[in-house]
Parts: C-alpha cells; structure tokens; sequence
C-alpha cells in the first residue's frame, strides 16, 4: 500500500515540475512575443513619422521652388546684399516640431567640373587655368600648402579621361592597392563628396574646402555674383581675381559694395581697390551680378527626429526652374 502511495506521489511531482516549465516556456514565449510587438509597434510609428517629415520636406521644397520663381521674376531686387533670403533659414512652425529652410546662391562656388573641358573627339583634357584657380582658392581658404599640389593633381586626375598620372596626382593604380580597391572616375563629378574618395583628401580639409566648392553638369566656369556673395566666400573672389587682391583688400571690396548691390558689373571694376589690376577678358567674365543656380537645404524636425533634403536647381529664365539634383540627408 505504501508503495502505490510512493508511486502515486512521484508522478504528481513529474506532473507539477512538467507544469511548471510549461508555464515558464510560455512564460517566455509571451515575453518575446510581446516584445516582438512593442517593436513592431515602435519601428511602425517610426516609419509614419519617417512617411510624414519625408513629406513635410517635399513641400517646403516645393514651396523654396515656387519662392525662387516669383523673385526671379524681378531678379534686380532678388539678388540685392540686403535680399531677406539671404540672411539665413527661414523657420516655420509645424505640429510636434519645425520646418527651416535655406536658400543660398548656387553661383558662389567654384565648379569642379571646370577643371577640364571636353574636346570634340569627346575627351575630358585639364584648363590650365582654372586648375590655377582652384588651386589659389585652397590657399585662400587656409589648406595647407604643401597639400594643394597634391589635392589638385589628384583631383584633376579623377576627371580626365586620360589615364596618364599628373606630377603628385594619382590613377587607378594609386587606388588599387588599398585594402578596398577602386578605380578613378574619369568623368564628371556629380557631387563634392567625391572629393572624398582622393588619396590626399582628409575629412578635416574636406570640411573646409565643401562650402566653397560645387559640381554642375557641365564644364564651364561658374561667375561670382558680387551682390550675393557672402564674407565667408571671400576666397571665391580672390582666385576669380587670379590671386592678384589679398585677403583685405577683398573685404576692402566687399565693404565698398553698395547696400542695394551694383547696378552694373561694371561698376565693380571701377572701384578704386581694382584701379592698378591688370584684368583680363577672362577676369571679367568670372564676376558678375547674375545667378543661374541655387542651392536649397530643407531641414525637418517631427517628433523628435530630424530629416534633411538638399536640392540644386537651374534658373533658365522665362519663369523656368530645372531641378539638378536631389539629395536625402541622414534621418535621426
């Protein structure tokens, strides 16, 4: 009798401790179902914030877009020094954060795509000169100067179609010995970031030279416009201007410029500071009171996450407005 008791009691126990893992097996299971679901949950709420300030973006673009077209219509007043667009984001509220919106000169920087020029046999072959340029515009801006050569070789050597290396510039063999081999590009840039790729760039001289430099869908020189330029920009106007002005004598023009901005490119170089320059016909063409190109930076702030879009985009008259390029910033 005892022992059937015994027997009874053991499988009662097999039959508690089997419950009780069970229960701690669907324990776990709900546990990890439930956080499957909070973060199902939360990446969905993500998204449709994502969703949202994705297309608050698009509209404050499209409303920069519009904004450009209506000024342009009276160019003479949009592009004066004292032009409201040009002092800053414009900020607007918006539900559970802020739009800002940035509209700068797409003029005011120097093309990189004017380091060569395309032949008729279709060959990118370097300009002298403005390779000069571009290289009295890293000085300019404070780039170590036994860095130039090499930034500037390098540069030119992504471009061209050649695959001829340029004293201190560097191929496809200069790059294909990294541990993640490439090839140059041989061809136009289609954005400053690509700076990034040379072997003499550096994250910190790229930080300094990016405001000044840009890249458009063709090989021509871009013309400062004096009325917009700003006094971070100065380096600009010195490599337009060959080197021949320092530093101060290029915030003495700056300071000279008149409140409503030059009527007449000529009345920049009447000014007393240009008197003994010896200005050539390509000096000339390379400041201007005109622009063709605008940059637009759209920084959205929903919910407690920030989205960015930046554009370029082509003024071609008559009311025409030709997007360039469009870019997506990080998301955070």
């Amino acid at each position: 009798m005892s022992g059937t008791v015994r027997t009874v009691s053991r499988e009662r126990g097999a039959a508690l401790i089997s419950a009780l893992l069970l229960v701690a097996l669907m324990t776990t299971v709900a546990m990890a179902l439930a956080t499957d679901l909070r973060f199902s949950m939360r990446r969905t709420a993500n998204l449709e914030i994502r969703d949202q300030a994705y297309w608050y973006a698009l509209g404050a673009r499209d409303f920069a877009e519009i904004s450009i077209e209506r000024a342009m219509s009276a160019p003479d007043q949009a592009l004066r020094p004292d032009a409201e667009w040009l002092n800053g984001p414009q900020i607007f509220p918006i539900d559970q954060g802020q739009l800002a919106g940035t509209v700068t000169d797409g003029n005011n920087c120097f093309n990189l795509n004017s380091l060569v020029v395309r032949g008729e046999d279709g060959v990118l072959r370097e300009v002298a000169a403005h390779r000069h340029r571009y290289e009295i515009l890293m000085r300019a801006a404070g780039l170590p100067a036994q860095e130039v050569g090499r930034i500037s070789a390098q540069t030119l050597d992504w471009i061209d179609s050649d695959v001829r290396q340029t004293i201190s510039g560097g191929e496809d063999e200069l790059y294909s010995d990294l541990s993640r081999a490439y090839r140059t590009g041989n061809t136009l840039l289609a954005e400053p970031q690509e700076l990034l790729a040379l072997e003499a760039m550096t994250p910190d001289l790229f930080r300094v030279l990016e405001p000044l430099v840009c890249t458009r869908p063709m090989t021509d020189p871009l013309s400062v416009n004096i009325n917009t330029l700003r006094a971070d920009q100065l380096p600009l106007l010195i490599a337009a201007l060959d080197g021949n002005i320092t530093q101060v004598e290029a915030d003495g023009l700056l300071l000279r410029r008149p409140p409503a901005g030059f009527e007449q490119a000529s009345e920049f170089w009447e000014l007393n500071l240009l008197e003994n320059l010896e200005l050539t016909d390509e000096m000339r063409g390379s400041v201007g009171i005109t622009t063709n190109y605008f940059e637009i930076e759209i920084d959205v702030l929903y919910a407690g996450m920030r989205f960015e879009l930046n554009e370029t985009v082509e003024w071609r008259g008559g009311g025409s407005l030709r997007r360039l390029t469009q870019r997506y910033g990080s998301f955070s």
